[in-house]
């Protein structure tokens, strides 16, 4: 026989049922705790990715929660903790901005929060500036902000206070915070976190910029005396990248404009005249650069629109023009049929542009097929961009006398011009140059790179874990490690022995 509850007991059964308050005396089972923090995680950039145009860079991912996310925040470098805008995705929240690196190391730093106040951060780090650079025997590469160098010394060029030749890197112990270093010839330029510029090795042509601008009805002597310590540069403090040719300096600054000194006989200054400087001139008409690249006697920049400009020699095409002359050029013109550049890099007279959709173009001498074009000899010089046969999947490009080298996103790095020493560290030297990439020619055994570097006889590749290589020419310890045969050529990587 079934007893019929009374109807205050019925109502409140049926209200707790439906979401309402348990009548008094009940137990009710405990809300499960959220023990579960939020996630981050970055989709580009990827870590200790490097950065070689100043450019805005482009950083997206995602945060997720499990009982959602409920606050995002960012904070760049040393600035302030900002709200990050986000928006709703398959897993979670995406979000994306854009940032203006400074020279040298940055960082990114997200922080999720979710409505119970677990927190978590996640951070990416890239790299602005060139870490390795090479020139005529001597390189050096930047590693924690710090310099070493090694090679030919003659000049002092390994700013080291002596002109005593290193067969391994040895630390520029005057230097810290470098952010980018150029080196060239027989001349090195470095560029510190905080915007100076310094600068060692030969000056015959006033290369390192120390000296005092005139004044109108004074005498005055030209700075010339090479230097064997880092020397700053006077009136620059805020660089962010520099480039060197092979008697003369070019330095970005800031703003997007650009200073230079140095040779001048072809107008490779771009100041409007053909007389050498030993102190920062502007360089005339140049606005938005992101990238500079300096080669014998001639100049050339890149700009925020992917545009690229040439001045100086145009002996063998070296400006692009469609047209050689022994003329002069001493202000910056664009070169025609060339856009979506995003990287540039100059050999002694040929110079290489790299596109964004990863292929590459090429213009100037190319007695060693060093334009990679399929041709080579005297009289083959390009006058206008070329595509380099075979280059595609491309991110950065470098060149130096003659021959270039070009880093591919899965970091292999693909070499083509001349190869009598080895430069292009494919196992193979002689007198075969090879005028285009070839499919079984990369760089011996090496992948995973992040930077790389040309030097006149010799190459440079920096591994993404730290470890650096060289290959080609050894010269008075070119390639950085003691147990070489000096004068003998190398034409697969060995290891640069860094401290």
């Amino acid at each position: 026989m079934h007893r019929r509850l009374p109807r205050a007991l019925l109502g409140a059964v049926l209200l707790w049922g439906c979401g309402g308050k348990p009548p008094p005396g009940t137990n009710t089972p405990p809300a499960a705790a959220d023990l579960t923090p939020p996630t981050v995680s970055f989709t580009s950039p990827r870590e200790a990715w490097r950065l070689g145009a100043y450019q805005q860079v482009r950083l997206e991912g995602t945060a997720a929660d499990d009982t959602g996310v409920e606050r995002l925040t960012w904070r760049f470098n040393d600035g302030e903790t900002r709200v990050l805008e986000s928006t709703e995705s398959e897993g979670g929240r995406a979000f994306a901005l854009e940032v203006t690196p400074r020279p040298g190391n940055n960082t990114l730093v997200v922080r999720a929060e979710d409505a119970t106040g677990h927190v978590a951060e996640a951070s990416v780090s890239f790299h602005f500036g060139t870490l390795v650079s090479a020139g005529g025997l001597h390189g050096g590469a930047v590693r924690d902000g710090r310099l070493y160098t090694w090679g030919q010394n003659a000049q002092g060029q390994l700013g080291l206070g002596d002109t005593t030749p290193r067969s391994t890197p040895v630390l520029v112990a005057e230097l810290s915070r470098v952010a980018s270093i150029a080196i060239n010839s027989n001349t090195s330029l470095a560029v510190l976190e905080d915007g100076t510029v310094w600068t060692w090795g030969a000056n015959a042509s006033g290369q390192l910029g120390l000296g005092t601008p005139p004044v109108e009805g004074q005498p005055r002597t030209p700075d010339t005396q090479p230097r064997n310590r880092p020397t700053q540069v006077p009136g620059l403090t805020d660089a962010v990248a520099g480039a060197l040719g092979f008697s003369h300096a070019l330095v970005l600054k800031a703003d997007g404009t650009v200073v230079a000194f140095g040779k001048n006989n072809n107008g490779q200054l771009g100041d409007g005249t053909t007389t050498d400087r030993d102190y920062p001139v502007p360089v005339r008409g140049l606005t938005e650069v992101v990238k500079l690249a300096g080669g014998s006697q001639q100049s050339v920049a890149l700009t925020r629109d992917g545009t690229v400009w040439a001045w100086g020699n145009n002996n063998f095409g070296n400006l692009g023009q469609g047209t050689e002359d022994s003329v002069a050029h001493p202000e910056p013109v664009r070169v025609p049929g060339l856009s979506s550049v995003v990287d540039i890099a100059s050999g002694r007279d040929h110079v290489l542009a790299l596109h964004e959709d990863g292929t590459v173009s090429a213009w100037g001498l190319n007695a060693s097929g060093q334009v990679g074009n399929g041709e080579s000899g005297s009289g083959f010089e390009v006058r206008a961009p070329v595509k380099v046969v075979g280059l595609t999947d491309v991110v950065a490009v470098y060149a130096n006398s003659n021959f270039g080298l070009a880093l591919k996103a899965d970091g292999t790095l693909w070499g083509f011009g001349q190869n009598f020493n080895g430069q292009l560290g494919n196992g193979q030297s002689g007198s075969e140059h090879q005028a285009h990439p070839l499919a079984d020619k990369a760089v011996v055994g090496l992948s995973e790179l992040r930077d790389a570097a040309a030097g006149s006889t010799f190459g440079l590749g920096l591994r993404r874990d730290g470890q650096l290589f060289g290959w080609g020419w050894n010269s008075t310890g070119s390639l950085g490690n003691d147990t070489l045969q000096n004068n003998w050529s190398f034409p697969e990587p060995v290891v640069v022995k860094l401290p």
